[in-house]
C-alpha cells in the first residue's frame, strides 16, 4: 500500500507543479517588460522631443543638399566648397518615440499595423534596440529585442529574443507569425517596387521606402545582412519625403541611437532604386551592398 500512496503523492505533486508552472507562465505572459511604459508624455515634452528630432533631420537634409550641389558643380567643372564627407546624428528614446508618433500620422503607418498591434513603443539599451506593442491577437504585450551592427557595408539586425509580456517565446512558437508576416510582405512587394522612385530633389517616395524596409524586415527574420541604407523622413513645403543615406557607424549607448551617415550620390541612388525594383521575392542570397559615394 505504501507504494500506492507514494504514487498518489507524486501524481499530486506533479499536478500542483504543472498548475503552478502554467499559472506562472500565464501571469508572465500578461505582464510587460520593465521598460514598456506606454504612458502619455506631457504634450509640451512630446512636442519638444519631436522638434529636437526634426532639427536633426533638417540639419541632415541641408547637409545632403550641399553634397548634391557640390556634385552638380563638380560635374560641370565649377569650383565649389566640398562639404564634410559624413555627418553624425543621434536620437534619444523620447525623440524616437515622439518623432515616430508625428510621422506615423503623416505617412499613415498605423493603417498597416493597426489590425495586428497597438500602442507601439521604442526603447534603447546598451547595444540593443527594443520594439514593443500590444498584440491584438494574443492580448499581451509583444516585444522584440534586436542587436543592430554593421558588417562592412551591410547592416545586420539580429533578433536576440521575443517576449510575450515577460515570458520568452521559443522560436518554434514564432515560426507561424514569422511566416505569415513574410507572406504578407511578399504579397505587397511587387506593387511597392513598381511604384518606387528616388530623385535627387524629391528623395525616396513612400513605395520605395516601404519596399526597402519590407526587404530589410525579411532579411532580419532570416538573419541575413542587408544594405546599410536607411531613410530619414522630413517635410518640405508640407510634403512628406524620405532621404536615403548610407550608415557608416552605428552605436547604441546611454539610451541614445548614434549614427554616422553619408549621402548617396547619383550613381548610388540609381543602384539603390534598381535593387529595390529588381530584387526577386524569396531570394536566399543577401542583398547587394550599396557602394559608398566615395568608392
Amino acid at each position: 500500500m505504501k507504494w500506492k500512496k507514494r504514487i498518489l503523492l507524486l501524481a499530486l505533486f506533479l499536478a500542483v507543479f504543472a498548475a503552478a508552472t502554467l499559472g506562472g507562465a500565464y501571469w508572465m505572459s500578461r505582464g510587460q517588460p520593465e521598460w514598456y511604459s506606454h504612458k502619455q508624455m506631457d504634450p509640451a515634452k512630446l512636442e519638444a522631443a519631436a522638434a529636437r528630432a526634426e532639427q536633426q533631420m533638417q540639419r541632415t537634409v541641408s547637409w545632403a543638399q550641399d553634397q548634391q550641389a557640390h556634385e552638380v558643380s563638380s560635374s560641370r567643372g565649377v569650383p565649389s566648397t566640398n562639404p564634410s564627407k559624413s555627418i553624425d546624428v543621434s536620437f534619444s528614446e523620447d525623440e524616437l518615440n515622439a518623432f515616430f508618433r508625428k510621422w506615423d500620422s503623416t505617412f499613415g503607418w498605423s493603417k498597416a499595423y493597426s489590425p495586428y498591434i497597438s500602442e507601439p513603443e521604442i526603447a534603447l539599451r546598451d547595444g540593443r534596440i527594443m520594439f514593443a506593442a500590444t498584440s491584438n491577437d494574443l492580448g499581451s504585450v509583444l516585444s522584440i529585442e534586436l542587436f543592430p551592427r554593421l558588417e562592412g557595408d551591410q547592416l545586420r539586425l539580429s533578433v536576440w529574443r521575443v517576449l510575450a509580456g515577460k515570458l520568452p517565446l521559443p522560436g518554434t512558437f514564432m515560426t507561424r507569425y514569422r511566416q505569415e508576416l513574410e507572406r504578407e510582405i511578399r504579397a505587397r512587394l511587387p506593387e511597392w517596387r513598381r511604384g518606387a522612385k528616388i530623385g535627387a530633389q524629391d528623395g525616396a517616395n513612400t513605395d520605395a521606402v516601404t519596399a526597402a524596409m519590407g526587404e530589410l524586415l525579411i532579411d532580419m527574420l532570416q538573419d541575413r545582412p542587408a544594405p546599410s541604407v536607411i531613410f530619414l523622413p522630413y517635410s518640405m513645403q508640407n510634403r512628406p519625403k524620405s532621404l536615403p543615406v548610407k550608415v557608416t557607424d552605428l552605436r547604441i549607448e546611454d539610451r541614445t541611437l548614434k549614427m554616422s551617415v553619408e549621402p548617396l550620390d547619383a550613381r548610388s541612388r540609381t543602384q539603390l532604386l534598381e535593387q529595390i525594383r529588381a530584387a526577386p521575392d524569396g531570394s536566399a542570397e543577401p542583398n547587394t551592398a550599396i557602394p559608398s559615394p566615395r568608392d
